[in-house]
């Protein structure tokens, strides 16, 4: 199942994007000045749960400068889960995940 989503922040809130996955369980795996990339899940935790949340997940972002404070941020979600039957529900929570960083990034 995958995910995309755009949007732009001011240049100073960039520092809340690893503070929002961390505080979602996701650990960063490489950062340069306009990448980041974040895991969480494992495979093993799809045979016991069906929460989406524990399935292997990767979310890649990117970040491009659109004016002299502004970033775009572009959001991909990449998630796996063998055997999984993805539902509703589970996009659900992974829309509310990705609208609560949009959120998290514009507060002043």
């Amino acid at each position: 199942m995958k995910f995309t989503k755009t949007f732009e922040i001011q240049k100073d809130k960039v520092e809340r994007i690893p503070a929002f996955f961390a505080t979602q369980g996701y650990k960063l795996e490489k950062s340069s000045p306009n990448n980041y990339r974040f895991k969480r899940g494992s495979g093993w935790a799809t045979l016991y749960t069906f929460d989406v949340r524990k399935c292997p997940t990767t979310v890649d972002i990117s970040l491009l400068e659109t004016e002299e404070d502004k970033l775009q941020v572009l959001v991909n979600y990449d998630i796996s889960g063998k055997g999984q039957i993805f539902t509703t529900g589970d996009r659900e929570k992974i829309t509310a995940e990705i609208e609560g960083l949009e959120v998290f990034t514009k507060v002043r």
